[in-house]
């Protein structure tokens, strides 16, 4: 067949990748007590910039989070930065060598999300990399299954103009326009690049809805 010798390439494709993080049940026992001692204690670690795209019941931390002296956060700091470090490379296809030549900088927070709480569509500037980490997923909604989801959008912005047919129908989750709708699990963490347009869509559940969210940012060693 000639078209053995056709090479299928995933232009314009965006990087992205789930992984689930090792002893999660403990570590997000552990975060959750942290987080919510943190929450009642009001102003003192909310972070003091009310974001537009934020509605309703959601508290967000100061940006600062993995600054925090605590072990489990410093623990979860860590295993971030390992994925991360070695997801740039991989995407990057750079050395060992050359990554020791970098160095990364982290605003990071939690949110504690409840019923009616969500975050409409938003990028993050002033990063390279953005990433969520679930400590608990809180409970599905019967009468709505996208309850909770972190709904990601096609960045070509074609969508509106191109022509669907059984040619484009069913094309594979790396060449389709479709949005991505994501399940959070606990103890599952999700990169993307932080130019990806993403909302939260309204939580429905009655428990409490935590994640611990980042963008991170890089740039040479100093030399001197």
């Amino acid at each position: 067949m000639i078209s053995d010798k056709a090479e299928i390439n995933g232009w314009f494709a965006t990087p992205t990748t789930l992984l689930m993080l090792p002893d999660h049940e403990t570590r997000n026992r552990e975060l959750t007590q942290l987080f919510l001692e943190k929450e009642q204690q009001g102003e003192k670690f909310r972070h003091h910039i009310q974001i537009p795209t934020q509605r309703g019941a959601l508290f967000e931390s100061r940006f600062d989070l993995f600054d925090w002296p605590e072990a489990p956060i410093q623990r979860l700091s860590d295993d971030i930065h390992q994925v991360l470090s070695e997801f740039v490379a991989s995407v990057n296809n750079y050395s060992t060598e050359q990554m020791l030549g970098f160095e990364f900088f982290y605003d990071s927070w939690f949110h504690i999300t409840r019923t009616g709480g969500y975050q409409s569509i938003h990028s993050h500037a002033n990063a390279c990399w953005s990433g969520i980490y679930c400590v608990s997923p809180g409970e599905p909604s019967q009468l709505n299954p996208e309850s909770g989801q972190v709904k990601f959008y096609d960045p070509r912005g074609t969508g509106p103009v191109m022509h669907f047919d059984p040619g484009n129908w069913n094309l594979d989750p790396r060449y389709s326009l479709n949005p991505v709708y994501l399940d959070h699990k606990a103890g599952q963490l999700v990169l993307f690049p932080s130019w990806l347009l993403h909302e939260v869509l309204p939580y429905q559940g009655k428990t409490d809805r935590i994640v611990v969210a980042f963008n991170a940012w890089m740039g040479e060693v100093d030399a001197e």
